[in-house]
């Protein structure tokens, strides 16, 4: 009974440890939101950017 009952723990135990992300995925996972948030930003400063349903409703109070 013993032995089950540290088996289990020792299985939960494992179950709870994951690997920590390399730098390489950390970056990876940076410059795609840097990447993304750049994109956003480009296209509305050249007023390709669709409105978004807040935006209408500011433009419709003036």
């Amino acid at each position: 009974m013993r032995r089950a009952i540290l088996c289990v723990v020792s299985l939960a135990a494992l179950a709870g440890c994951h690997r920590e992300p390399t730098f390489d995925e950390r970056y990876a996972a940076a410059r795609a939101k840097i990447d993304t948030t750049a994109r956003e930003i480009e296209a509305q400063a050249s007023g390709s950017a669709v409105p978004t349903a807040e935006e209408d409703d500011v433009g419709a109070a003036k």
